[in-house]
């Protein structure tokens, strides 16, 4: 497949997601961030619902998947159910009941199961796909394979006066334990930039080096392999000179 980078019997997507067989793993969808954002006073254009079905459907049609995963975040409010969130929950839920569907808990979705119950999904705290857990990574999680979200990775690049954003992947390596940490599919949510954060909103991740973290951006239909984030640091700090 052009543009997927596979790692075992894992292919990292330019989709912003994990492909293991026919299944498709994706998190931090964020449903209902406008209804939050205009909560505020503020005025934001609610599109995200239709472009969130949109790139599923074309995942669908691409890779001919059956079982469909959300790591955790598929709502955006924390306190409540918000009407428009809910809606586009409702919404996102009717589309794709042709798939098998799966949903993680995410430190966003308090109340979500109440939506999920009434079309007879449960909300668990992790999930199996061969011998990866998938969580969504707000939790310590004792699994020798950890498929998470949660950190909305993504490298930031300066160039002149511009500031360019890439959602990434990222693969950590310590002893037997092995880490995939996918990009936020939310197209709202900007990223976190791994380059300059201090550390990691996981349990899981804590006391994890920069020299054990792996990098896989995704640029247009490309997932590209950076090497490891201390490396891409020195690169760039080589450039600057």
């Amino acid at each position: 497949m052009h543009g997927v980078i596979r790692i075992g019997n894992l292919k990292l997507l330019p989709e912003k997601a994990i492909l293991i067989g026919r299944t498709c793993i994706i998190s931090d969808l964020h449903l209902g961030f406008e209804n939050v954002v205009g909560s505020y006073g503020l005025t934001f254009p609610r599109v995200q619902i239709i472009e969130t079905i949109n790139s599923i459907n074309k995942i669908i049609e691409k890779y001919k998947i059956n079982r469909l995963i959300i790591a955790g975040d598929l709502k955006h409010e924390f306190g409540k159910n918000l009407p428009l969130e809910w809606d586009d929950v409702e919404t996102f839920l009717n589309k794709f009941l042709d798939l098998k569907m799966e949903f993680v808990r995410g430190n966003h979705d308090n109340f979500l199961s109440i939506v999920l119950a009434k079309y007879c999904f449960e909300l668990k705290e992790s999930t199996k796909v061969d011998k990866w857990t998938v969580v969504h990574g707000h939790k310590e999680c004792d699994a020798k394979r950890i498929i998470m979200g949660h950190e909305h990775p993504a490298i930031k690049v300066r160039i002149n006066k511009a500031i360019y954003a890439y959602p990434c992947f990222l693969q950590v390596e310590l002893a037997e334990k092995k880490i995939i940490v996918l990009p936020a599919f939310s197209p709202l949510m900007a990223g976190v930039d791994v380059l300059s954060t201090e550390g990691f909103l996981s349990p899981i991740l804590k006391g994890v080096s920069p020299k054990d973290i792996k990098v896989y951006a995704l640029s247009g239909e490309e997932v590209i392999f950076l090497g490891k984030i201390e490396n891409i640091k020195n690169a760039l700090l080589d450039l600057s000179s």
